[in-house]
């Protein structure tokens, strides 16, 4: 199946440029250095099914049954988004 940009993917596109626009601000060089973390949950978002097609062994053990690409995806933007929406209430003071 050839490449297809969907909304989710742009989405996904402008929400990592905007928390690499606020880390650089925040921490110049650094803060784009951190902000490479970014990549994780975006593959996630980008390739499910290929992500979710893998089986084998791996570091944590063996892995034999396929994970649905909407679960994948899922999880991507709840590192994505649900994360720093957790952090940001967990740290807040007062």
């Amino acid at each position: 199946m050839p490449y297809q940009v969907t909304v989710g993917k742009i989405l996904s596109l402008l929400i990592v440029l905007g928390y690499t626009a606020l880390a650089v601000r925040a921490g110049g060089i650094h803060g784009l250095k951190c902000s490479a973390g970014l990549l994780f949950p975006l593959a996630l978002i980008w390739f499910p099914e290929e992500i979710g097609s893998l089986t084998g062994y791996f570091r944590s053990g063996y892995v034999n049954v396929q994970t649905p690409a909407i679960i994948v995806s899922f999880g991507g933007w709840l590192f994505l988004v649900g994360l720093p929406v957790l952090l940001y209430f967990a740290t807040r003071h007062g």
